[in-house]
């Protein structure tokens, strides 16, 4: 498995806290971390950063679905015609031909974003330049923004305006593939015994394309390994620790790492830190008929001190609809160096 270099084919690999391909322009700074030909299939992935200040214009983009989730800091997000303050936690969803744009609050604003379906992501290829420093220049310089064409799917929109003040972020998932913000730690919350998983977008909300979900939960036992026919899968850890088997290899994420897992590579993970969360996009979308088997409706916002039982047996009722290949038992004691 590839550390720290991204492949260039569809293949497992790991970045650490940081890692990837660095491109700064202006006070901002994207660090790359999954283009197309890493992952086999149209999603790529960054890591967004800026200097106080520092402001990504309104833009569209015709074919490419865009999200993200506030990783650190304050951000205030223009969606439509509305305005949003962003903190940690916060998810927004951004269909094909949704007007956005957004500012860094602070010295410390950080979004992992995703793109799917589109070429959207190329934009900081084309606009920044190779940059060797983790951390953004302290740059009030304003970007070429006129070195995007038509070949990259982003069109900026000069004149757009959006209403005064900022608008309330959604407590629950909305029906349909709108854009939405929704607020830190809501969305649809599943409890699977001693973990708990929380849907920010499912394929209702992104045409199939993908879902997101965020996974939280105290040090335990790993879960089985297995593998998915079709389902490309990563983490992203934000706090805490987890280990991770990834074709018969051990790697251990800790913030800010992370890991691309395609169809057909053998995995488990292992939470090893108290009060650890990392999130996942995963694509296709339909892989959310799994955890809505696994877990149980919680109307809570953090896992339960005593959990229930685990409780695998309507999985395996449906298992055959799943993409979902099970290379060891529910349920068992984890693989001796588990640990």
């Amino acid at each position: 498995m590839n550390h720290n270099q991204l492949p260039g084919n569809q293949a497992p690999y790991k970045l650490d806290a940081g890692e990837g391909l660095r491109y700064a322009f202006g006070g901002h700074l994207a660090t790359v971390i999954a283009r197309h030909e890493d992952l086999g299939i149209p999603m790529a992935g960054a890591i967004l950063t800026g200097a106080k200040g520092a402001t990504f214009p309104v833009h569209r983009h015709a074919r490419t679905h865009e999200a993200f989730i506030v990783v650190e800091g304050v951000v205030s997000l223009i969606l439509g015609e509305r305005t949003f303050q962003l903190f940690p936690g916060d998810y927004v969803n951004i269909p094909p031909g949704t007007p956005h744009g957004w500012s860094y609050l602070d010295y410390h604003g950080k979004l992992y974003g995703w793109t799917f379906s589109g070429n959207a992501n190329e934009i900081y290829e084309r606009i920044g330049e190779p940059f060797a420093a983790k951390v953004y220049r302290e740059s009030t310089e304003e970007p070429d923004w006129g070195k995007v064409d038509g070949a990259v799917d982003t069109e900026f929109l000069r004149g757009h305006s959006s209403r005064s003040g900022y608008a309330e972020k959604l407590n629950m998932l909305p029906e349909g593939n709108v854009p939405y913000v929704l607020a830190a730690g809501e969305g649809e919350r599943l409890l699977a015994a001693d973990q708990l998983f929380t849907f920010l977008g499912d394929q209702r909300h992104t045409g199939g394309v993908f879902m997101t979900i965020m996974n939280e939960g105290a040090a335990g036992d790993a879960i089985p390994p297995h593998y998915h026919e079709h389902v490309t899968e990563t983490f992203f850890c934000i706090t805490g620790a987890l280990k991770m088997f990834v074709d018969g290899e051990y790697v251990t994420l800790y913030p800010g790492d992370y890991l691309h897992v395609p169809p057909k590579a053998v995995h488990s993970y292992q939470i090893v830190r108290n009060d650890t969360r990392f999130l996942g996009y995963l694509s296709p979308g339909f892989f959310d008929s799994f955890f809505r088997y696994l877990g149980v409706p919680y109307e809570g916002y953090i896992y339960p001190p005593v959990p229930p039982p685990f409780d695998f047996s309507r999985v395996l009722q449906h298992l055959g609809e799943l993409d979902l290949k099970l290379m060891g038992k529910p349920g068992a004691p984890p693989a001796q160096g588990r640990g």
